[in-house]
């Protein structure tokens, strides 16, 4: 029998955008995969990739007491009903809900995964600093548990939560990012200039930096009208700080430079017609999908130097780096990059390639497997003839966030596996 894998996320179209690379890698390592989420739309989309969807409903913006309680409560009969060997849980209300739910259950194998820590670790708004040591006073309990894993996308998140005494150092692992197709996001020639064309790609909502995205492109409609900017998302109205479509509207309507695209199924043709990806990130991000796309065009970036962002743009290499809230500076890292375009195409030509190096689809895939069965070989331990994990090639996963080039198999039926945390890392090893 095929080992139960069970991923939690709060919405269907959610994990059919940003998490099909890892879980299509687990399908192929022989793992039995579940998808507990809201569905919507894409349930028939996530059932053709062979995953089975179960229907749960997480309101991400309550804070009704009794409606979570009834959520984790449901959420503990899926987990004692389908019995899965791992649950991998996916950003803030899952994370804290199907930890209670496993504990509740009894699951043996936990992991915590964090793209970013988002709106209540990083607002200043008294709702959010009330929020934050309940919060952490609940991670702290969880967190600690045998079985119970965490799993970040850049350094400094993880290094937020070991300072606030959350997580076990020996049970964290970083991965870049959750993947991108670097055959579909393929690199083209930057398209004839002007106008020079900036896009950011994400949720219309304050702590993506709009405010400031706003104040850079009024500064640069008037100094550099040939600088273009488009806006490609939808608002977000479960998260404080939206933009309404009315105050899009508004926006585009004053500033003949700036366009509203909306939301954008594939975005490869974005990309391959614009010339820079801008992302204006407040506190910070997991590893923008956004820069990840853009980069496996081949497109250089402008971003603020924040956690996540700084694991993907480079300052001088594939990119600028520019301080938040700092609307003058986000303008002129623009216009240094649209008045250079040698300076442009050299930097994309760097994303692509920082991209293939560990942030691919195919890159992510092999990392999270090697994760995956590095906890299943941990003390609870699994049967060894129903060892999925031998078909697909490992990764070395280091503790500071850095993946080395050293491949390495998983074993074949008459080999044992071995996992072990070093100093320099989690690395998977075999032997006869």
């Amino acid at each position: 029998m095929k080992p139960i894998l069970l991923y939690l996320v709060t919405e269907d179209w959610y994990f059919y955008s940003h998490r099909l690379p890892m879980a299509r890698a687990a399908r192929d390592a022989g793992f039995d995969v579940g998808v507990i989420c809201h569905v919507h739309q894409h349930r028939e989309r996530i059932e053709a990739e062979g995953f089975r969807v179960i229907h749960l409903s997480l309101e991400r913006r309550s804070l009704n007491p009794f409606l979570a309680l009834r959520q984790i409560a449901a959420l503990t009969r899926i987990y004692r009903r389908e019995k899965p060997a791992l649950v991998h849980h996916i950003a803030m209300k899952p994370v804290l809900y199907g930890s209670v739910a496993a504990w509740v259950a009894g699951t043996p194998r936990v992991l915590n995964a964090f793209a970013g820590l988002g709106y209540v670790f990083r607002a200043t708004t008294p709702k959010a600093r009330l929020i934050r040591p309940v919060l952490l006073a609940g991670f702290r309990t969880l967190f600690r548990r045998k079985g119970f894993w965490t799993l970040f996308q850049n350094g400094d998140d993880r290094a937020v939560l070991e300072q606030s005494g959350v997580v076990v150092h020996d049970r964290t692992a970083i991965i870049r990012g959750s993947g991108v197709d670097t055959g579909h996001y393929q690199v083209h020639d930057l398209p004839p200039a002007p106008p020079f064309i900036c896009v950011y790609a994400g949720r219309m909502i304050d702590m993506k930096g709009l405010p400031t995205l706003r104040a850079a492109f009024d500064i640069l409609k008037d100094t550099a009208p040939h600088i273009h900017l488009w806006l490609c998302g939808k608002p977000d109205h479960g998260t404080p700080g939206s933009w309404d479509e009315e105050r899009l509207a508004q926006w585009c309507g004053t500033h003949r430079n700036v366009t509203w695209k909306g939301h954008q199924q594939d975005m490869a043709p974005i990309w391959a017609q614009a010339h820079l990806a801008v992302q204006p990130t407040w506190g910070g991000e997991g590893l923008p999908k956004a820069l990840l796309e853009a980069g496996a065009c081949g497109r250089a970036m402008v971003a603020t130097d924040v956690s996540g962002n700084r694991e993907i743009v480079i300052p001088g290499r594939n990119g600028l780096l520019v301080p938040e809230k700092d609307a003058a500076a986000l303008a002129d890292a623009i216009l240094q990059i649209a008045s250079d375009p040698r300076r442009c195409s050299a930097m994309g030509m760097e994303s692509r390639k920082l991209v293939e190096s560990d942030m691919s689809a195919q890159g992510v895939g092999r990392q999270i497997v090697a994760l995956y069965a590095h906890i299943m070989a941990g003390p609870s331990g699994f049967q060894q003839d129903s060892d999925p994990l031998h078909k697909i090639e490992g990764a070395v996963i280091d503790n500071d966030g850095d993946h080395g080039q050293e491949p390495c198999q998983f074993p074949r039926d008459d080999q044992s596996i071995d996992g072990h945390i070093g100093a320099e890392g989690i690395r998977i090893k075999h032997k006869k």
